[in-house]
């Protein structure tokens, strides 16, 4: 055999393993088992801190996402609310201009209404002066010229009524 058990030999190195085993337990067991400890409590509140920052992103995601909407809502109100309001604006100055043109209208109506009968007046007066003038003449001075003149009016008058009835 080659190897042949020495009694006192594996005494030895059974009490230097148990020796290096209570020395390795106490000073480097120890120190290593509380390393592992508190890189294992490392990760750990790591990755609950990683879990706590995704939950609290998506909650700001969520909020985002409700702001968004609630201010697309706002938006859109406000502009239908302007489009209602210019709506409005625009019927309130369309049916100003046509009050306005209808008032023009009638104030020229009213205007070209008052200069025929002035025009008319005037002609009547002419007339009187020209019938009167060739009464005068074919007559004489046998009217008075207040006569006259009234007699003709009476007659354009007549002559007036005759051309309304037809």
């Amino acid at each position: 055999m080659l190897i042949q058990p020495e009694p006192g030999i594996i005494i030895w190195t059974i009490v230097t393993f148990v020796v290096l085993l209570f020395v390795l337990k106490r000073v480097a067991w120890k120190p290593m088992l509380s390393m592992l400890d508190e890189r294992e409590k490392s990760i750990r509140e790591s990755l609950e801190g990683a879990e706590r920052a995704r939950k609290e992103a998506a909650a700001s995601v969520e909020e985002q996402k409700r702001f968004l909407e609630r201010a697309r809502k706002e938006g859109m109100e406000t502009l239908n609310r302007h489009q209602r309001e210019a709506e409005a604006l625009r019927q309130d100055l369309t049916s100003k201009a046509r009050e306005e043109a209808d008032r023009l209208l009638a104030d020229g109506r009213r205007q070209i209404e008052q200069e025929t009968r002035a025009a008319v007046k005037q002609i009547r007066r002419e007339a009187v002066d020209l019938a009167l003038s060739a009464a005068e003449k074919a007559i004489g001075a046998s009217l008075d010229e207040r006569n006259q003149r009234r007699l003709i009016e009476e007659h354009i008058d007549s002559l007036h009524s005759i051309e309304k009835n037809n």
